[in-house]
């Protein structure tokens, strides 16, 4: 027989579910207190005994939970309403896209467009340093940021039951907010003092604009990431005589309210997220992100070049008509005087530029007085930015992007 070493060795499962059965049944040490509670006239009640509820009133405490219970979405309910509300939000977009935007903002549009001042700021040139400073903004952006999660999945329309590996990456919000904050800091750095106390910068704030359209009840509710206030209203001085507008379209047989879902509940007033009494209270830019991941059609089908196009005018006039009704109160059809916005919006490589100028809240038909919106859409900043042969590379960056949204904050 061959002797060998004896292992002494006690399988952990085995031990565990020993100790777990000799632990399951400890019993309750008396410790005596209750008999103590009773000799001094205590009244001791069972635990289970006080939960079971009883025919007697009984002094409850009101336990403060993480947050409020919400109220149940019936009739009851404080913002139920019988009239629908057709809604928009901030992570849906239009069917037909800036067509529908058209009509339902009775807008007309400047195509490649921007006002004379804008033009003029934009072609100044800027400092090597400062474009220098860009480029590490969106290196920082895309390629040195820390953070790592779960990517969307990659698919393949010849192969659509492939999984490919999952990619750990820095997600499109992070991006957006990254390049956008920190190329905003960049401006105000290199601005006048002067400039920039007379600015405040707002980030995530939600704007709400009710109105009516046609003997239907409208409601878009969209979030500005960032949100840039002046002390005085934005002023532009717009040559409407030799500048080729596009019309407001005709959907027949499509109706403007298609793909926007009807609400029962629902604010009927409009709220702009600045109060009156602050002092630099007046919008004047709106920078709006698109993340791919966040936004999309009712219908999950993929987001077009169209409707992100219209998006920034229903996110420009949610903004804009917000404002005009904390002026001039829910009822103001014509304003006194028209109202400039501007606008912005980004998926963190193309660029959409907008001027909106409101001069109306009468939104039945197609003529009278019209809004207008100044457009300049689709400015690349650069083709790639990303790791090449372990080194990170920038590739094509363009210049003329920076000097517009310089422009766009100085103007």
């Amino acid at each position: 027989m061959k002797l060998s070493q004896v292992l002494l060795r006690q399988h952990i499962g085995f031990m565990f579910k020993k100790h777990w059965i000799v632990q399951g049944k400890r019993v309750p040490i008396d410790t005596g207190v209750e008999e103590y509670l009773k000799q001094k006239g205590i009244p001791v009640e069972d635990a289970l005994e006080f939960v079971k509820e009883k025919p007697e009133s009984r002094d409850r405490i009101e336990i403060v939970g993480p947050y409020k219970i919400p109220l149940p979405l019936d009739s009851s309910h404080p913002d139920y309403k019988e009239r629908p509300c057709f809604t928009l939000k901030s992570t849906n977009v239009l069917l037909e896209g800036i067509s529908q935007a058209q009509v339902l903002t009775k807008t007309i549009i400047a195509e490649d467009k921007l006002p004379h001042r804008i033009e003029e700021l934009a072609n100044l040139t800027a400092p090597k340093s400062i474009h220098k400073g860009v480029k590490q903004v969106i290196l920082n952006a895309n390629v040195f940021d820390c953070e790592q999660k779960k990517l969307p999945k990659k698919k393949d329309p010849a192969r659509p039951a492939f999984n490919f590996p999952r990619i750990l990456g820095i997600t499109d919000r992070r991006r957006n907010l990254i390049l956008t904050n920190k190329l905003l800091q960049l401006i105000e750095k290199s601005n006048d003092v002067e400039v920039t106390q007379n600015k405040y910068v707002l980030n995530d704030v939600e704007s709400l604009s009710v109105f009516d359209k046609e003997d239907d009840l409208i409601q878009f509710q969209d979030v500005s990431n960032i949100l840039v206030t002046s002390k005085t209203p934005l002023k532009h001085e717009l040559s409407q005589s030799d500048i080729p507008f596009i019309e407001i379209p005709d959907m027949y047989p499509v109706k403007h309210t298609v793909t926007l879902p009807p609400q029962h509940f629902y604010s009927e007033s409009s709220q702009y997220p600045v109060r009156p009494s602050v002092t630099k209270k007046h919008p004047h830019t709106t920078w709006l992100h698109f993340n791919s991941t966040e936004v999309s059609n009712i219908y999950e089908t993929p987001v077009t070049p169209v409707q992100i196009l219209g998006r920034s005018l229903t996110h420009a006039f949610t903004v804009a008509t917000a404002y005009a009704k904390q002026l001039y109160g829910e009822d103001v059809k014509d304003l006194p005087e028209p109202i400039h916005l501007n606008c912005i919006q980004t998926d963190g490589q193309r660029f959409h530029f907008g001027v909106l100028e409101l001069k109306t809240l009468n939104l039945d038909g197609t003529e009278g007085t019209k809004n207008v919106w100044y457009c300049k859409n689709d400015l690349k900043m650069y083709d790639s930015c990303r790791y090449l042969s372990g080194m990170p590379v920038l590739e094509n960056y363009n210049p003329k992007v920076y000097d517009y949204i310089n422009a766009f904050y100085n103007c």
